[in-house]
């Protein structure tokens, strides 16, 4: 019974964190702009995504080394901290943008200072991290995520065009914007702190290997289901923004969504869902710079162990939650960061994912649990799909000039 507690748990934090403020921008936007013909690189990035998340899952199970455990001992020095500093980087980008996101909410909402409501957002995040259990965070978040649900049923309120949706779900040409937003869409699924977070939260709850299975469904069914989420997104932009003629520029717009589709209460249900979700991914971008610091030093680490067990930990996490909350003081657009964020996690991926990759198929470290037929094929598709992103990203996003939205 506990282990399917467990699985039932993690799949519904999975559904309620997938979404963080990427994907809440990146899918909204593009339904609005090409309407389903997108929808194809939602299912490209859960796969993936499903993948490298059993992956560094079984990996850390069976050789219990988080993500930068398997990154310090698989390069030389020089590399391993080049895709430090990149994962450091691009993570500290992420948790600026979360950031930026929960002020932008609550100003939405309650209408008085962004910088105020940041501050807030800020508080309430290093709360959590102190206050609550790994465990009680992830459930917490997770299930207040669950809000966003109701841009399923928005989806499903006046009955999608089906046959449009079905082509949508087939790749197809278009524009150098067009694959822009593929290209987003995709990285935005895989985010570097999904996987740094849930390697390391397998080590954290000291999953052993009778917890192979729960790591399977966790991974197998939380992420699809939070790709259901990402879809529904789209599919409500392309019904009432693309006919508009109207390109959602703020979170504003993407909540308002469900206002104008369910009644306010949708929308308010929409409100915490959003906050809930990038409260969430704001945790996440915050320990996992810590993780990724900490494993590579071979300092301890883990909120299990609290301060005086870990300082190093949450003084890298605390530091990272303080500078996030810098760069946002400076008035850059959350939205603008969240594209940047996106197209610089897709150039860190390779270099973070390649020992994932190697060492579940090694049968020295992973004995019987190593990878198969199944998974080994599908490790090394989804491994060349990462880094056809890591280069097209930036590309495109010079030649469309971040897709020609600013």
């Amino acid at each position: 019974m506990k282990k399917y507690l467990g699985v039932a748990l993690g799949v519904i934090a999975a559904l309620g964190g997938f979404l963080d403020i990427g994907e809440l921008v990146f899918n909204s936007q593009a339904g609005a702009l090409f309407g389903y013909r997108t929808l194809w690189a939602i299912v490209v990035g859960v796969v993936i995504s499903v993948v490298l998340a059993e992956l560094s899952g079984r990996v850390a199970i069976v050789a219990k080394k988080a993500n930068f455990d398997l990154v310090r001992d698989s390069y030389p020095r020089w590399l391993s901290t080049a895709t430090l500093v990149a994962g450091l980087a691009v993570c500290l980008i992420t948790l600026s943008a979360e950031l930026g996101g929960l002020g932008l909410i609550l100003h939405y909402v309650l209408g008085w200072n962004e910088g105020f409501f940041t501050l807030i957002g800020l508080l309430i995040i290093v709360a959590a991290s102190l206050l609550l259990s790994f465990s009680m965070i992830e459930r917490v978040f997770g299930y207040l995520g669950l809000g966003l649900i109701v841009f399923i049923i928005a989806a499903l309120h006046h009955g999608p065009a089906w046959h449009a949706i079905g082509s949508g779900l087939v790749p197809g040409g278009g524009s150098l914007q067009y694959w822009y937003f593929v290209v987003g869409m995709i990285a935005a699924a895989m985010m570097p702190y999904e996987i740094y977070f849930y390697s390391s939260g397998a080590i954290e709850e000291k999953w052993t290997t009778d917890d192979i299975g729960v790591n399977r469904a966790n991974s197998g069914l939380g992420f699809p289901l939070g790709g259901l989420l990402g879809a529904s997104l789209t599919i409500v932009a392309a019904q009432q923004l693309m006919p508009l003629e109207l390109t959602p520029d703020s979170l504003a717009t993407v909540v308002q969504q469900a206002l104008h589709e369910l009644g306010p209460v949708a929308f308010y249900a929409a409100v915490i869902g959003a906050f809930a979700a990038i409260g969430g991914a704001t945790i996440d971008s915050a320990f996992s710079c810590g993780y990724a610091l900490a494993q590579h030093q071979r300092w301890s680490w883990g909120e299990s162990k609290g301060v005086r067990g870990a300082p190093k930990w949450f003084g890298t996490m605390l530091a990272a939650a303080g500078l996030g909350f810098a760069i946002v003081q400076t008035r850059v657009d959350p939205v603008n960061l969240t594209e940047y964020a996106v197209i610089a996690s897709a150039v860190a991926m390779p270099l973070s994912f390649w020992p994932i990759v190697r060492v579940s198929q090694n049968r020295e470290t992973m004995g019987r649990y190593a990878s198969g037929p199944v998974a080994r094929p599908l490790a090394w598709l989804s491994y060349a799909v990462v880094c056809v992103v890591a280069i097209a990203g930036p590309v495109l996003m010079l030649l469309t000039h971040t897709g020609e939205l600013h």
